[in-house]
């Protein structure tokens, strides 16, 4: 009685579209996105995103501001940024042990007071 509804195909042509899936790019930024290994060359090459611009009207025939060129760097090129927060935990775990020094020598904490020299 628990005969399953979708075939096993169906199932393993749904798993393969799900593997597959882009998300569509944003509206503003569909002009772009024909080209967009042209623009991450270009950014490689540190072209700025006034003369991506301006390649993109000369040559494409696409007009967008810098603006919007450097938001589709910033937003569709580039990798996702770490959390602060694991990244200082990062910062943590890479830093080296500290010197095994006896806690003596070390200077105790509080205000520091210039030591006064007779003359």
């Amino acid at each position: 009685m628990n005969e399953s509804i979708v075939s096993a195909e169906a199932k393993a042509r749904l798993t393969e579209a799900v593997k597959n899936y882009a998300p569509p790019a944003p509206e503003k930024y569909r002009a772009l996105e024909d080209v967009k290994d042209c623009i991450a060359e270009l950014r490689n090459k540190k072209a700025s995103y006034q003369t991506i611009r301006t390649m993109l009207k000369d040559n494409a025939g696409i007009e967008v501001s810098h603006q919007t060129v450097a938001r589709y760097c910033r937003e569709m090129l580039t990798p996702p940024k770490a959390t602060r927060k694991s990244q200082r935990q990062q910062k943590t775990t890479d830093r080296p042990a500290p010197a095994s020094a006896p806690f003596e020598t070390r200077r105790p904490r509080g205000p520091r007071i210039a030591d006064i020299k007779p003359l």
